[in-house]
């Protein structure tokens, strides 16, 4: 019995000693940590951690008026209905999915819409002053704030080929993709069907707003068909095909051989070719100042804007000059 308590006894002797160590060790600690705090002072550092700001993501509100729509929203065509349903369903359940924005350098003071253009649609028509955002501290290049929100819409199934026909030709017209394989790469669709979809945009704006009126109707090859059909036909031949296809009773196949008909008002003249690529050219204040075309016919276009008088003469020789000894370059090394 006595060896039992003796044994007892070393027990709780030995436990209170690892418990003054322990208890000893955490005063060292917190003499150390203090001793570091206070040597960050005086050589001028900060004392403590910094506070931790809230995540670029965090959800706060922002006024509607300082939100802009994407310079590069690859949306084009809002349904109002849908507008209105959205501005019903924000008023009676609130705001569950905050916008995406950013901030742009063109655009100081503004919110730029990333994601989230008919939410913030439906918040104006409802007269609300301020919207759930999420904030992207990153600096986006226009390459990056047109895909971001272009997958984004793909995703939830909103985007249209109509859509991306006005969208793909800004960015082409912009000079944010230089031609159409380095766009098709970007969006990840071939060149024949970047190059189908862009050709869209010869048509009527308002014949193609009303055909993305019906977009879970009307698709890419009724569209593109309608398009041969108008400029063969003219628009009211078009119109005709257009509410065919509303009604049933036209089918891509009938389209087809619609367009290749030879109709009796067919414009005459060449088909018109598409330039492969093209070099831009821009004034030192990065004002637009013109284009060069690559076609693959062999064709080259020169196209400068905003030269006059002298400045336009004194660029004819120049041109003139440049022109004649590349062509005696190229007769020379031909001889060889």
């Amino acid at each position: 019995m006595a060896k039992q308590l003796n044994l007892t006894s070393r027990v709780r002797a030995g436990m209170a000693l690892e418990r003054q160590s322990a208890e000893e060790r955490l005063q060292e600690k917190e003499v150390a940590e203090t001793a570091s705090r206070e040597a960050a002072v005086v050589v001028g550092r900060v004392p403590y951690p910094p506070v931790v700001p809230p995540s670029p993501t965090a959800r706060q509100k922002i006024k509607i008026a300082d939100a802009i729509s994407n310079p590069f929203n690859p949306r084009s065509f809002y349904s109002a209905e849908t507008i209105e349903g959205l501005a019903r369903s924000l008023e009676i359940d609130g705001q569950i999915e905050p916008i995406k924005v950013t901030r742009l350098n063109q655009y100081p003071g503004k919110w730029v819409v990333i994601d989230g253009e008919r939410r913030l649609r439906a918040a104006k028509s409802r007269g609300a002053e301020y919207i759930d955002a999420e904030l992207c501290e990153e600096q986006l290049e226009n390459r990056t704030l047109y895909l971001r929100a272009y997958k984004a819409n793909k995703e939830r199934d909103a985007q249209t080929v109509f859509d991306d026909a006005i969208a793909w030709k800004h960015l082409l017209d912009q000079g944010v993709y230089k031609d159409y394989a380095e766009l098709a790469a970007a969006v990840s669709e071939a060149s024949s069907h970047v190059n189908k979809v862009i050709l869209l945009n010869s048509l009527p704006p308002s014949f193609l707003s009303r055909m993305a009126q019906f977009s879970n109707i009307v698709g890419l090859g009724h569209a593109y068909n309608l398009k041969l059909i108008m400029d063969r036909a003219g628009q009211a031949v078009a119109e005709h095909w257009l509410q065919e296809i509303l009604d049933g009773r036209a089918t891509v196949r009938r389209l087809e051989q619609a367009a290749s008909a030879d109709a009796p008002t067919r414009r005459g003249g060449p088909r018109r070719v598409h330039y492969q690529s093209r070099v831009q050219f821009k004034r030192q204040n990065g004002g637009a100042l013109g284009e060069l075309k690559l076609f693959a016919d062999g064709r080259t276009e020169l196209s400068l804007q905003g030269v006059n008088g002298s400045a336009q003469q004194d660029l004819a020789e120049k041109m003139k000059e440049l022109i004649e000894n590349w062509s005696r370059q190229l007769d020379d090394e031909a001889s060889v």
